[in-house]
């Protein structure tokens, strides 16, 4: 509220100074010019400091277009004052006049802040130097350093003023409603307000004032119209950032954010078909430049597209994996195995059957109270490289089903081969002789069940898991370090009491 004050104050000091002091009236009109610009750019260091983390260097974009319109101001009071030049439209002051609006360009036409690349600022500078070049043709082929030589080119100087201010107006507006960041809805609140004002005032100030009978300053109270885009920057960006009460669907936000890099170039292709008549090479370069800047941006934003779809492919492929392994032993986990026998159940044109291999570790409790836990970690990877090495074959699934439980599917695989491999398991893993003084066996040893099933379509895998449990509790209850098959189970509904579960 004390900004709004303010520079309420300073526009009515000005108008009522304007109506009093008609003879001192451009003394009156450079001083409060030169104090609103001092303004802006104080509010506009302001609101860098009040910024991120990190700290918004668009800030300092604006900052720099603020100065060279204050350079320009002073060219113009040099004119008046040291050259005793009176022309309305001198060509050093309007030359800056409109090269002011390259650095807030810049940040106008510049990506969220997270998402810029280096490479796009290069082509971003790149085309703002070019369009420099273009301002200074098209301003010096209007007027001379001495001013307008007629009233139509200083009404031409006024629509060059008016198109740059107006499409600055509605490219900040345009990021502003669709921002999605804080950072940037303070910003572009500034640059919105400081933009849309200047369009407004400079166009009346420009065409019926200054072009209406008072071409110079100092001799309308409409001088004061020309405060209103600095004051409004300086309130904007010294008071607290408002409570959003809309907020723009994403569609709107990422398409203004990536139609944003066109603002810069299509400056320069506007600009650049100015000049052609005038200088047809320059103009053509500029028109090139600005496809070439475009095309380049967007074939380099979409290399960037794609390493990143590439990175999050390659992310989720790791945590697929860390999903679906054992962190212990690096064999499938439970939620792998689950998924593999409800693939190999639901294979397309399926008429082999399937085994499974349940595989417990005996006694492992009394070697872990024996030995602890680290060394029972141990133990079951030592396990896993007599389960992996030479044991199941190369189309076996192997799998940790839970603490000393291990599986083995085995597709397309009879009942009389099954227990051939499960026993060449068992028989490996005890070769292992991995000392247990606690076992009656005196080494490390594992039971077997083994379960075999042909797929019907009136069943599931759970049918299967049940009947290699059965198989397993046979084996563990007739004495351990042995193999034990169930009868050949046809796949049927579930009952009640079966406890293991697939998911």
């Amino acid at each position: 509220m004390k900004a709004v004050i303010v520079a309420a104050a300073i526009v009515l000091a000005h108008v009522i100074a304007l109506a009093n002091m008609p003879s001192g009236g451009m003394e009156v009109s450079y001083i409060c010019f030169f104090t609103v610009a001092a303004l802006a750019l104080g509010s506009v260091v302001m609101a860098w400091r009040r910024s991120g983390p990190p700290r918004d260097r668009r800030w300092w974009l604006l900052f720099a277009s603020l100065v060279l319109w204050t350079v320009g101001m002073s060219l113009s009071a040099r004119q008046n004052y040291v050259l005793e030049n009176s022309n309305p439209a001198p060509g050093d002051s309007m030359f800056f006049y409109i090269l002011y609006v390259l650095p807030v360009l810049v940040a106008v036409s510049s990506a969220p802040v997270p998402a810029r690349r280096k490479w796009a600022v290069t082509i971003d500078l790149t085309l703002a130097a070019l369009l420099g070049v273009l301002f200074y043709v098209r301003t010096f082929s209007i007027v001379s350093v001495q001013g307008a030589m007629a009233t139509q080119q200083a009404i031409d100087i006024a629509y060059m003023l008016d198109f740059e201010n107006a499409c600055l107006a509605l490219a900040s507006s345009l990021r502003y409603l669709a921002t999605d960041r804080a950072d940037d809805h303070f910003f572009f609140r500034g640059v919105t307000a400081f933009f849309v004002t200047y369009a407004l005032s400079g166009y009346f100030y420009n065409h019926y004032v200054a072009l209406g009978g008072h071409p110079e300053f100092g001799t309308s109270p409409w001088d004061a119209l020309l405060d209103l885009p600095f004051l409004a920057l300086f309130v904007t960006a010294t008071m607290r950032q408002p409570r959003r009460h809309w907020h723009p669907p994403v569609y709107l936000v990422r398409f203004v954010q990536s139609a944003s890099p066109t603002f810069l170039a299509m400056s320069v292709l506007g600009f650049g078909l100015m000049v052609i008549p005038g200088y047809p090479t320059l103009g053509i370069v500029g028109a090139i430049a600005a496809v070439i800047g475009i095309g380049l941006r967007g074939t380099l934003a979409q290399v960037g597209l794609v390493e990143e779809e590439y990175r999050l492919s390659r992310s989720r492929d790791e945590l697929q994996g860390l999903v679906f392994v054992d962190s212990l032993t690096g064999l499938a986990n439970r939620r792998a195995l689950d998924e593999r026998l409800l693939r190999e159940w639901h294979r397309p044109g399926q008429q082999e059957p399937i085994s499974l291999l349940m595989i417990d570790v005996d006694f492992f409790k009394e070697y872990n109270d024996r030995y602890g836990h680290l060394a029972g970690d141990d133990c079951l990877r030592s396990l896993v490289g007599g389960l992996i090495g030479r044991g199941v074959r190369a189309g076996d699934f192997v799998a940790r089903f839970g603490g000393e439980e291990f599986a083995v599917i085995a597709p397309g695989t009879r009942l009389p081969q099954a227990l051939a491999l499960a026993e060449d398991l068992r028989a490996q893993i005890e070769a292992l002789a991995i000392i247990h003084p606690s076992s009656p066996f005196g080494v490390v040893t594992i039971s077997i069940g083994v379960a075999h099933v042909q797929v019907s379509a009136h069943g599931g895998p759970l049918d299967l898991l049940n009947a290699a449990d059965r198989a397993l509790y046979r084996a563990k209850q007739t004495g351990r370090n042995r193999v034990s098959a169930g009868e050949e189970t046809r796949a049927g509904p579930p009952r009640l009491n079966e406890s293991r579960q697939i998911g």
